[in-house]
Formats: C-alpha cells, structure tokens, sequence
C-alpha cells in the first residue's frame, strides 16, 4: 500500500516507475518486474510483464466464485453479506473469498460501526486488461485510489 500511495503522491501524469521483486531462486537475483505508471487522467496502474504472475491473476479473474465476489464489492461491506449477494455455494465462496484475501485482492479495511460489529473488506484493483501471447503476458491493474484504506485496520467505517 505504502509503495502505491508513494507512487501516487511522487508521479506526475505520464510518468512511470519501475520496481524490482526478489526472486527467492539463488540463481537469479530478480525473478521479475513490476511498473507503477500514472495516466494523463490520473489514473494509477500497476502493469506486470512476468508470466507465472500473469497466469495466477488470469486465473483468479476466470474463476467464476472469485470473480462475482470482486464484481459485488462496490464499497466497504461485511463478508457475510458479500457472500450472500453472490448467490453461490457459501462453502465455495467462502473458500474463494479466504483465497483472494490471501492474495491480497481483497483488503480488511475497517469495521461497521453498528452494535454487531463486523469487519468490512474492500478491493482496490477498479479494472484488469490482458495481454497473452506464447512468449509475453502483460497485465495493467487500475487502482482505484478512493479504495486504498485511509485508515488503520480496526477503526470503524460507516456502510
């Protein structure tokens, strides 16, 4: 979150940068790399070229369960009323959801602040554009910056 917020305030429309991720591999020093760009309008995208990574985010956008929960996260909600507007199996969603918020698709961003407290989970990847050939898979997510938490987990939001 951190490196984005820093990328927001530090880039000026039609600027980029590009950051390096370890790989873990005691061959390669860097498996990979990711570029943080900020479009005319403003708009923040992260763009990946490595393939397996490229794959793994295709995957999730093609998983049916995965891919109607981050459609109906609209703002902050409950996870239990998330699952229940995806009208799917709830062992399966809830399964799914654990994954994504694993992943990192789906952030806790606060608590409702009603007398059942629940914690509310948002997303902050607005829109994903593929690009798949046999030698290069490039992925852009837009970020939207109104979804990065502004507060610290555990303060209440009102939904």
């Amino acid at each position: 979150m951190d490196t984005i917020r820093n990328a927001n305030n530090n880039l000026e429309p039609g600027q980029r940068t590009m950051l390096a991720c370890e790989n873990k591999l005691p061959r390669l020093a860097i498996k990979s790399a990711l570029t943080i760009s900020k479009d005319h309008d403003y708009t923040l995208w992260i763009e990946l070229y490595e393939h397996n990574l490229a794959e793994k985010i295709i995957d999730i956008y093609s998983d049916p369960v995965k891919r109607k929960i981050l459609l109906h996260i609209d703002k902050p909600i409950a996870k239990d009323e998330l699952l229940l507007k995806c009208e799917v199996s709830l062992s399966s969603a809830y399964h799914k959801f654990n994954e994504l918020l694993r992943d990192g698709f789906i952030l806790p961003v606060g608590y409702t602040k009603s007398e059942k407290r629940a914690r509310v989970y948002d997303k902050i990847i607005s829109k994903a554009e593929f690009s798949v050939s046999t030698k290069v898979s490039q992925i852009r997510l837009q970020v939207n910056l109104s979804r990065l938490p502004k507060s610290r987990i555990g303060e209440a939001v009102y939904s």
